[in-house]
């Protein structure tokens, strides 16, 4: 489990990158009239981010506040209530997980301790696979990772599950639930906040990086960057990398489609993994300077040949 878990950062984040940003630095921007994020760094959970490397994002409603995605460790949801409060007084009442990454989520229990009436939601798979293990995996990986930093945090399992097509009202404001199989992992959700025309992808998309899939698949994370752009919304809060348009989506899908089509063009020409490489990196060059495309390049045609081959029984 461990070295599953370790893959899946080092396959998202850069190893060399080093930060020297104090938690109380990150400071939440202001995206639209009620949403604002505090964009993460980039590298992956080490003693000197104290594990945190994702976007918490809050929305400020009239009579209360709904996270998505609080982060990591019980010192960074405090960070992220710190920012809060600073915005405003109202209390926080929800909070959204995208999915079972414990970089996106393990911040619940922080936000209970001051909250403790909070209704955290998340896929039903995501629910099931952090009571089965994942979560305390995750705690003891971080811990690890950040030398120690990350100790003190608990696990505050999702309470409410949400899926696909969900629609409900948080406080007079509309939100709907998206998901596409296995995605980026096999537990993701993507939620649209419909008065601000904002999607919140979590790591289905990221900005200019080349998504893990370890636990996920090419052609459900491609029919999520499909839902997404279709919706044509004003504002795409990545999973990791700064807030944008529709072009990140766009982005992302493009190296996901550019890849899962040319290995299934030298697939059925009968070339093995190792012969198409060098083609399929040709046909990425756009992308080779986008953060894990060295890493995940070979893990990824592996994936999707497996994919094709699925596909052929199905």
């Amino acid at each position: 489990m461990y070295r599953c878990l370790l893959i899946c950062l080092i396959g998202l984040v850069p190893l060399h990158a080093n930060s020297q940003k104090a938690l109380s630095d990150y400071k939440a921007e202001k995206i639209s009239q009620h949403v604002y994020v505090i964009h993460g760094p980039k590298e992956m959970p080490n003693p000197e981010n104290r594990g945190f490397m994702n976007n918490p994002a809050f929305i400020v409603a009239d009579k209360g506040v709904i996270i998505v995605d609080p982060g990591s460790t019980e010192e960074v949801g405090q960070m992220v209530l710190n920012n809060i409060k600073a915005v405003t007084s109202k209390p926080v009442t929800h909070v959204f997980n995208t999915h079972i990454h414990g970089d996106h989520w393990l911040s619940n229990d922080a936000i209970k301790q001051v909250f403790p009436g909070i209704t955290v939601m998340a896929d039903p798979r995501m629910i099931k696979k952090a009571k089965a293990g994942d979560a305390q995996s995750w705690i003891d990986l971080l811990d690890r990772l950040t030398e120690g930093a990350s100790q003190g945090t608990e696990i505050m399992y999702p309470g409410k599950a949400v899926t696909n097509n969900d629609q409900f009202k948080i406080h007079n404001f509309t939100f709907k639930i998206y998901t596409a199989g296995k995605g980026h992992s096999d537990s993701d959700i993507m939620i649209e906040f419909v008065e601000d025309s904002v999607l919140f992808t979590g790591d289905n998309v990221t900005y200019q990086r080349v998504v893990r899939l370890d636990d996920g698949g090419f052609r459900d994370n491609i029919t999520a960057c499909d839902i997404a752009i279709n919706l044509n919304l004003k504002h795409y809060v990545p999973g990791h990398g700064p807030t944008g348009s529709v072009d990140i989506v766009k982005q992302q899908k493009s190296y996901l489609d550019t890849l899962y089509k040319k290995v299934s063009q030298y697939y059925d020409q009968g070339q093995q993994d190792f012969e198409m490489k060098p083609k399929v990196a040709e046909s990425l060059k756009a992308f080779k300077d986008w953060s894990g495309f060295d890493e995940q390049l070979g893990k990824h045609i592996s994936l999707a040949i497996l994919e094709i081959e699925q596909a052929g029984f199905e």
